[in-house]
This record gives C-alpha cells, sequence and structure tokens, in this order.
C-alpha cells in the first residue's frame, strides 16, 4: 500500500525565527583600525531591539569576528541587510580582506526535537504510575510534538492487513510495565470504534498523513450493565445514554500534531477522512488492557484487551493477526462466525461496529 507522500520540514517545528552569520577578516595591516571599527559596530548590534530576539559577536583573534543575529522572520532579516548591515559593511570595506564579508549565510533556528529513539527515551524516564492521575499530561504532550518523524526511523513498523486493505492495524513499538507505545496504520477512508481507556492516558501523535480525533462525553450507563460488568468485568454488554460530541482535533502537517484522552475528559474515535493512508503514534500509559466499547445509537460493550494480538512486535510481524482480528482489539464476531460456516468472510473492517446486544 502506498504511503501518503506529504512531508514536513523539520524547522516547522520550530519558532520561524531566522539566524543570519556574518563573518569578516582584517585586511593586512589593518588590524587596528578593524578591531576599532568592529568594537563601534557590535556596540550597536547588541542595542538592536526591534525585530531581533539575540545578538552574538564571536571574536576568534584579533583581526577576524562573526556577527550571529537572530530574527523575528526573514522580513526583518532583509530590512537588517539593507540598514545596519549595509551601514557596517561600508565602514568595514576598506579595512577587510576582498572589501566584503569573508562568508555570510543564514536560515531557520534550528529547533531541539526529538528522534524516535530520543522520544522513547524520554517517555521511560517520564511515564510511571498505574493511572492517568499519575502523568504530567501537558509535558509528555509537548515531548511528542517534538518529534520529527523520519520515514526511515519508523518504516519497519509500518504493517498492513494483507487480506483486508480495509482494517487499520496496531503495530508494537516499545511496552514495559508503565506503558504501551504503538505505531497505528489508518488505511484511507477507516476509523476506529468509539472506546474508553479505563484508567490509562492516551496521547495521539501524528506520524503521517492526516486524521481527525472525535471526542464524546462519558456517556452514563444503565444500572443493568453496571451490574453486569460486576459480575463480569470483561464480557459486559448493555445500554448508554447517546453519545454528545464535545470536540474535534485535526492531527495534520498544517494544524494540530497532537491529541490526548483519558475517561474523565471522554471517549473517543480516530478517523481517517482523507483518500491516502496515515500514521499515528500513540502511548497509552498503562498498557491498555481493558475498554468500553460505543455505539452512537446508545449501545456499549465492555472487552478485555489483554490478550490483544499485534500485527507486528519491534518491526516483526507477529503471526497472530488473522482474518478473524479486528483492529480495536476484540473479537470481530462476524468474520468468525463466517469462517467457522464455511462462508466467505464479510467486509468486516474498522468501520464496522462490533455486534453488540442490548
Amino acid at each position: 500500500m502506498a504511503a501518503s507522500c506529504g512531508k514536513r520540514k523539520l524547522c516547522e517545528l520550530g519558532t520561524g525565527e531566522v539566524v543570519h552569520v556574518i563573518n569578516y577578516k582584517a585586511r593586512e595591516g589593518c588590524v587596528e583600525e578593524f578591531e576599532r571599527i568592529v568594537q563601534e559596530t557590535a556596540h550597536c548590534m547588541y542595542h538592536l531591539q526591534a525585530g531581533i530576539s539575540d545578538v552574538r559577536v564571536c571574536h576568534p583573534k584579533c583581526g577576524e569576528v562573526c556577527f550571529i543575529l537572530t530574527f523575528l522572520s526573514r522580513d526583518d532579516l532583509e530590512k537588517f541587510k539593507a540598514g545596519p548591515e549595509a551601514d557596517a559593511a561600508e565602514a568595514l570595506q576598506g579595512v577587510v580582506e576582498g572589501g566584503a564579508p569573508t562568508f555570510a549565510t543564514s536560515g531557520c533556528l534550528m529547533p531541539d526535537t526529538h528522534t524516535l529513539s530520543s522520544l522513547v527515551a524520554y517517555l521511560k524516564r517520564t511515564i510511571t504510575g498505574t493511572s492517568h492521575a499519575d502523568h504530567k499530561v501537558g509535558r509528555v504532550k509537548e515531548e511528542l510534538s517534538r518529534w520529527f518523524p523520519r520515514r526511515e526511523e519508523y518504516e519497519k513498523y509500518i504493517h498492513w492487513d494483507d487480506k483486508d486493505a480495509t482494517k487499520y492495524t496496531r503495530n508494537l513499538v516499545f511496552a514495559n510495565d508503565h506503558m504501551d507505545v504503538l505505531l497505528m496504520c489508518w488505511p484511507a477512508g477507516c476509523q476506529s470504534a468509539i472506546h474508553s481507556h479505563d484508567e490509562s492516558s492516551c496521547w495521539v501523535a501524528l506520524v503521517e498523513g492526516e486524521v481527525f480525533e472525535v471526542q464524546y462525553t462519558m456517556p452514563k450507563m444503565d444500572r443493568q450493565f453496571i451490574e453486569k460488568e460486576m459480575k463480569n468485568p470483561t464480557g459486559a454488554v448493555g445500554r448508554c445514554t447517546k453519545l454528545k460530541v464535545i470536540g474535534e482535533t485535526r492531527l495534520s502537517q498544517a494544524s494540530s500534531s497532537g491529541a490526548y484522552a483519558n475517561d474523565e475528559i471522554g471517549v473517543h474515535r480516530i478517523e481517517n477522512r482523507s483518500t491516502t493512508p496515515a500514521y499515528t503514534l500513540h502511548v497509552y500509559a498503562p498498557g491498555l488492557r481493558k475498554m468500553k466499547i460505543f455505539k452512537e445509537s446508545g449501545q456499549v460493550s465492555v472487552y478485555s484487551v489483554a490478550q490483544v494480538s499485534y500485527m507486528s512486535e519491534y518491526g516483526s510481524k507477529t503471526g497472530l493477526w488473522t482474518g478473524t482480528t479486528h483492529p480495536d482489539g476484540i473479537l470481530d464476531i462476524k468474520a468468525w462466525n463466517s469462517a467457522q460456516a464455511g462462508r466467505p468472510s464479510p467486509s468486516c473492517g474498522p468501520t464496522a461496529a462490533p455486534a453488540l446486544d442490548p
């Protein structure tokens, strides 16, 4: 399956500031005059304020200077070139080699970003506990937003369902006692079931393409379901109030790159509404072991996902993902029944909600 060709740029994760570097070297016999002019020029540079966020002057040795200035925008840089830089060049022209800067260059201020390995190392150091209440949610979300995904880092975790191209897949990147990190592969037009996260935090980071996270209020369950869940914690089925949308986040290269959910906030669903595949990184902390699946019509079912089959683990296919594997980690009932009856399996992609009995 072909991947989306859209690419984000590293500097898009930064502030948008522009760094400008100018180097001068004194002409032979003009070092003293050069040093005097440089001192005056540096004094002026240090006192520039409008459109400038930082000024540094490097003085490697007598007869050489390097001005390093950071501007809020490219427009501010161009104004500087036409003004203070032109004035400095004119003052130094007679005392520098070639009558011009030795070199000059400019570019974006490179942001401090994560590779996949440094991101996972950060998550290992930071995420502990047995509940979303133990987590520094905002800090982790901020670090996830600083990850610059490179295809060569995550490509080995991309695996599709060869028998059903409509199913999204769950691919384990890392796991310990405190969290599971998954790469989710979303075919065009697919969506997850609406689900809860029990005691877990769920962070979602965009890797490639575009998805939507739709959040709903946590509905009220009827007493019959609550009683069933007490007797059967991983197999109860019942009814709930109609789900209400409370928010929608577009995760794309042009907008937000991350989302977060836990059961105090509500329940959610991930949707790929585009015509190309998409990829997201999900951090469940602690690892998701139980969840409720909801229908917008007002049905609810609780499932254990402790024995969930991943399409791949650490880059290698598990061989445990079968025609009856549901991407949400529950039994694909329609596919199972059809297989047992010897009939061709009906389409049971991620857009089909699991069968729920009232």
